[in-house]
């Protein structure tokens, strides 16, 4: 199990890409594993035959203690792993023979009613108790060391009628992967440990609007750039000028920054995930947008490095894409402050010339009420603004 962090004991290997006896070549994906930061897919040092698999999904292991075992054919695997794994404990080894179906030494070991709860999956227990199952020896079992798995239990409850299949009308138990239980902890400390303010405020956006369909027609690195990018960039430039919003608040102390670490929100398929791009007040618009697509990607294929989840200064959360107009950015602790951005609809507004039909984004400020006052976030909310809609002339 590799240590993805210096502070990293354990490491949830949440899926297997491959089965005990499967042929893999050096390279080949073998599982996947979360960290409290970062998920990452762990590759095939060698070709060979997977001898042994150590673990199940969702058990959590010791990192650097063996996870499985792969081999020449006729090789049998014969120590046990040095990790200590949450979900269930490492079965015994076969000492004969390479793994063909259920354990031999395994079956020995256990019998009667502890040779069910050995030999099945958490989730494959609870769904045989509630259909009433108890023939155990009947279900065909396709996990490591003849483990009985929920869906052998599902394939052996469709064969027939001979079992009253439960259907549960309230839903079904997900239990937390380490990522979600990582981002509930921070989510409920953060509302509970800060005194967070939203404001709102909406600008004129069809400068950005212009600016997004010049840069498009560029062509080049330009053609790229989304209104996601440009209010990073105008948001980068803001905040360095406002070091009381871009901070860190600690116990009886703030830190204030003067250059810009600008995290980025991207969802996930494992959940929430927040990269940082480093110095990116410094950065073109066009750096700004690559790095942070290439992040995006990173986050989403479960292959960004720790390091470039760490260390933001102030957070952007866009949904605009979805249709959202305002809602309310929970702070991303130690962060003082938080953008959510929200989408770009229609409003009018009174001028000197008449009634005004515009472009209007949403923008929503959270901030912490501890250290930030509320006149001056709104001061840098209304530069902000005033910046983004100043888009084409700072470009």
């Amino acid at each position: 199990m590799p240590r993805l962090s210096l502070n990293d004991e354990t490491s949830l290997l949440s899926e297997w890409y491959v089965r005990e006896n499967d042929v893999v070549s050096a390279g080949d994906k073998l599982f996947c594993i979360e960290t409290d930061k970062s998920t990452m897919d762990v590759e095939s040092p060698q070709s060979g035959i997977v001898l042994k698999r150590y673990y199940d999904d969702n058990a959590i292991v010791a990192v650097l203690s063996p996870v499985c075992v792969i081999g020449e054919e006729g090789e049998v695997a014969l120590e046990e792993p040095a990790g200590v794994a949450e979900q269930m404990p490492p079965p015994l080894m076969q000492k004969q023979q390479p793994m063909r179906g259920v354990d031999p030494v395994f079956a020995e070991q256990i019998s009667g009613s502890d040779r069910q709860t050995a030999a099945a999956s958490p989730r494959a227990k609870r769904l045989m108790e509630k259909n009433g199952v108890h023939a155990i020896a009947e279900i065909s079992a396709s996990g490591a060391e003849g483990r009985i798995l929920e869906e052998d239990v599902l394939r052996y409850l469709a064969k027939g009628p001979q079992v009253p299949v439960v259907h549960e009308d309230v839903g079904r138990e997900i239990p937390f992967t380490k990522i979600r239980s990582i981002i509930a902890k921070n989510m409920l400390a953060s509302l509970q440990n800060s005194a967070q303010l939203t404001m709102t405020a909406v600008f004129n956006a069809a400068g950005l609007q212009r600016a997004r369909a010049a840069l498009k027609g560029a062509g080049g690195d330009s053609a790229g750039v989304t209104i996601g990018d440009l209010i990073a960039f105008g948001t980068a430039k803001v905040l360095a000028a406002y070091p009381s919003i871009n901070g860190w608040v600690s116990e009886g102390a703030y830190t204030e920054f003067e250059t810009v670490h600008l995290g980025i929100a991207v969802d996930t398929q494992r959940g929430l995930m927040v990269p940082t791009v480093k110095h990116a007040e410094s950065r073109t618009l066009s750096d700004l947008s690559r790095e942070i697509k290439m992040l995006a990607d990173a986050c989403r294929t479960g292959s960004i490095a720790p390091e470039n989840l760490k260390n933001g200064t102030f957070t952007i959360s866009n949904v605009g894409a979805m249709g959202i107009q305002t809602f309310t950015p929970v702070l991303n602790p130690p962060q003082a402050g938080i953008l959510g951005v929200g989408c770009i609809d229609y409003a009018v507004r009174q001028t000197p010339e008449g009634i005004l039909c515009y472009p209007a984004c949403h923008l929503s400020l959270t901030i912490d009420h501890r250290v930030v006052d509320g006149m001056p976030a709104a001061r840098f909310l209304h530069a902000l603004c005033e910046t983004l809609e100043q888009i084409e002339q700072i470009l």
